[in-house]
């Protein structure tokens, strides 16, 4: 089974009230610049070593782990479409192996109240849902490649 059809199954298991059409693995903003910062300090550790590699990686998942922690959002989002609403569901993990069964439901957007912003970055996009009937804004990050396809 797919990662696409895992995560889908999965979203629809929570909720079976609304057929999902789609979903997509993003981020809280700031993920991706965190561990991009820990990814470098990583290699700058180990550099000179046959573990530089290893160290960058490190790095970039320690960062992006603590950036989480310190972040009132989970590690990542997943954002779920259905015809009448976008749904967000909070997930423990920040890899796009596993985590499908941990899902908490974070904000329900009516689509017929939604506003959605995105700007295009060189390795990301930046998306902003906004629910304008109540004001409430949700600022994402998505990569955009490996993401289930945003």
């Amino acid at each position: 089974m797919s990662r696409e059809t895992s995560a889908l199954e999965a979203v629809q298991a929570l909720i079976p009230d609304d057929r999902i059409l789609d979903v997509a693995l993003t981020y809280p903003r700031g993920t991706t610049q965190s561990e991009a910062i820990g990814a470098a300090a990583g290699g700058v550790m180990g550099f000179g070593s046959d573990f530089q590699g290893v160290s960058a990686v490190l790095g970039s998942s320690v960062a992006g782990k603590l950036f989480a922690a310190t972040n009132t959002l989970p590690p990542s989002i997943v954002v779920a479409v259905s015809d009448t609403a976008v749904y967000t569901l909070g997930r423990d993990k920040l890899g796009l192996v596993g985590g499908w069964d941990t899902m908490t439901k974070l904000v329900k957007f009516e689509r017929s109240s939604l506003h959605l912003e995105v700007k295009q970055r060189v390795a990301l996009l930046e998306i902003t849902l906004t629910d304008t009937e109540h004001d409430v804004s949700l600022e994402l990050e998505a990569k955009r490649l490996g993401n289930l396809g945003v």
